[in-house]
């Protein structure tokens, strides 16, 4: 398996991937322009893969620091190599390690965010490549666990930041409330006019009160099998 130069964003991003396994896809460019940063926080990506969602945010904000978690050695070289020739070294910060036994301190993150394996275990097709299917399902971290983690790392009024499936929503934001983290962003991702939303994005809060703002809901396509939407375009520009 061979790592692969990725220019992305017009040329304003280079990513590196392998050549087989898992891809980045528009998820993570929803993702990360849903996240927010502000001056001063500290924030982690847990599962950061080749760093795409991060590198973005690097992007939109200057002042960005990020600590980018990955268990993979494979993509934890794609994501050094992506650092250092976007010259990201004093933004963002690999970390190779399992989010279940984390080295960061309990309380002492702004902001933590995630484009977790949107199916259970035993649901669904099995991909018969090893990197796909851990992005995939969650045998090795599972949303409760995620959520749990999340939690014990974030400082009061810290946000958690997601995408998912939609078809679990019900199930997210109940286990949301259940770990203490308050819906607080609530926007549905459709492929196109007329279609059911497919992803929700949720930004969170810990230790939140109980008003929540619902966004308008955010469409890829123009229409089945069109342009992208003009919303999509300006992102894809960087």
């Amino acid at each position: 398996m061979t790592i692969e130069e990725t220019p992305f964003l017009q040329g304003k991003l280079l990513v590196f991937q392998p050549d087989e396994g898992y891809r980045f896809g528009i998820n993570s460019v929803l993702l990360a322009n849903f996240v927010e940063l502000r001056k001063g926080e500290v924030a982690l990506e847990v599962g950061a893969c080749q760093g795409i969602v991060s590198f973005i945010l690097a992007l939109r904000y200057p002042h960005a620091k990020v600590f980018a978690l990955e268990k993979e050695r494979l993509y934890m070289e794609c994501l050094r190599k992506g650092i250092e020739a976007n010259a990201f070294q004093n933004k963002i910060f690999p970390v190779l390690g399992n989010f279940k036994q984390t080295c960061f301190k309990p309380n002492s993150l702004d902001v933590v965010f995630a484009n977790p394996p949107y199916f259970e275990v035993g649901r669904g097709r099995r991909s018969p490549n090893t990197f796909k299917e851990v992005a995939r399902r969650d045998d090795a971290l599972s949303l409760k666990e995620l959520l749990q983690g999340a939690k014990a790392l974030l400082k009061t009024k810290g946000r958690l930041y997601l995408i998912f499936t939609a078809y679990r929503t019900t199930e997210l934001i109940n286990l949301l409330y259940q770990h203490g983290l308050t819906p607080k962003v609530v926007r549905f991702v459709h492929s196109y006019p007329g279609d059911r939303a497919r992803l929700v994005l949720i930004c969170a809060q810990k230790s939140a009160g109980e008003e929540v703002i619902v966004l308008p809901p955010l469409f890829i396509y123009k229409e089945r099998k069109g342009d992208y939407t003009e919303e999509v375009k300006e992102w894809l520009k960087g």
